[in-house]
């Protein structure tokens, strides 16, 4: 079902707007590469800690999470990721329930933490005190670790702190 709701037009529609919108970007992109390691990570986070649909839920976060920078890509983009995601996702026959539980995520998943507290959360397979914050925690995490600083060319003047940026590729540590 997810694949058929990744090839509606309005998504598709979306990503040129985005590839466009970054194509002279010199920082991380928020591509289908993006989305791609984002689902990676965040399938093997969610698997580990036993949760329900976890590729069919980390799918669909990964790849709506940041499909919102293509209609509001200074101001917020989690709310335009919710919303598109919302109706698209409604349209497609996902229950509410899922519905309500991807875009509770997609919308608190911003803000970096050090990378070593997240590393430190994976390592103990710790989860949150409810499922919605368990994902939301855990989608946060896979953004983060699924960028490259460690060999990114705009990493001296990135506004990351250094404690945030990527020291090494996730699959090194959790694969």
């Amino acid at each position: 079902m997810i694949d058929r709701i990744l090839s509606d037009e309005r998504y598709l529609e979306k990503i040129n707007r985005l590839n466009e919108i970054e194509k002279d970007r010199i920082y991380c992109k928020h591509d289908l590469y993006h989305f791609q390691e984002v689902y990676q990570i965040l399938s093997i986070l969610s698997s580990r800690r036993g949760l329900d649909d976890s590729k069919k839920l980390s799918k669909t976060m990964a790849y709506f999470h940041d499909i919102g920078r293509a209609d509001s890509y200074d101001g917020n983009h989690r709310k335009s990721s919710s919303d598109f995601a919302r109706i698209l996702l409604g349209e497609y026959g996902i229950s509410r329930e899922e519905i309500d539980l991807i875009c509770y995520a997609i919308d608190n998943h911003s803000g970096r933490i050090d990378v070593e507290d997240a590393y430190y959360y994976i390592d103990n397979n710790m989860v949150e005190d409810g499922l919605r914050d368990t994902w939301a925690k855990i989608l946060r995490i896979s953004d983060q670790l699924s960028r490259n600083c460690y060999i990114c060319k705009a990493n001296a003047i990135c506004k990351w702190l250094e404690g945030e940026k990527t020291n090494e590729n996730w699959k090194q540590r959790i694969c």
